[in-house]
């Protein structure tokens, strides 16, 4: 199963892509005073343990894309 999610806000900076599913990592643009910097991650564990994944991508064409797959029956 797939489930995608995009927004045409603020690009995330090339350079934080790889930091953005470790805790307490924000990108500079649109950045907030509040919560804790935990959320993408959080999420990110989840997918992983349950043998999906989670995945970014920004650019000015195509916005913020956040991309979950996870598979509907697990091997055994």
């Amino acid at each position: 199963m797939t489930l995608s999610v995009y927004n045409m806000g603020p690009v995330i900076a090339p350079a934080m892509l790889p930091f953005l599913f470790r805790p307490f990592k924000r990108s500079e643009a649109g950045q907030r005073e509040e919560g804790l910097g935990l959320g993408l991650y959080i999420a990110s564990e989840i997918f992983t343990a349950h043998g999906g994944t989670l995945q970014v991508t920004s650019t000015f064409t195509e916005g913020t894309k956040f991309v979950a797959t996870i598979p509907l029956t697990q091997p055994m």
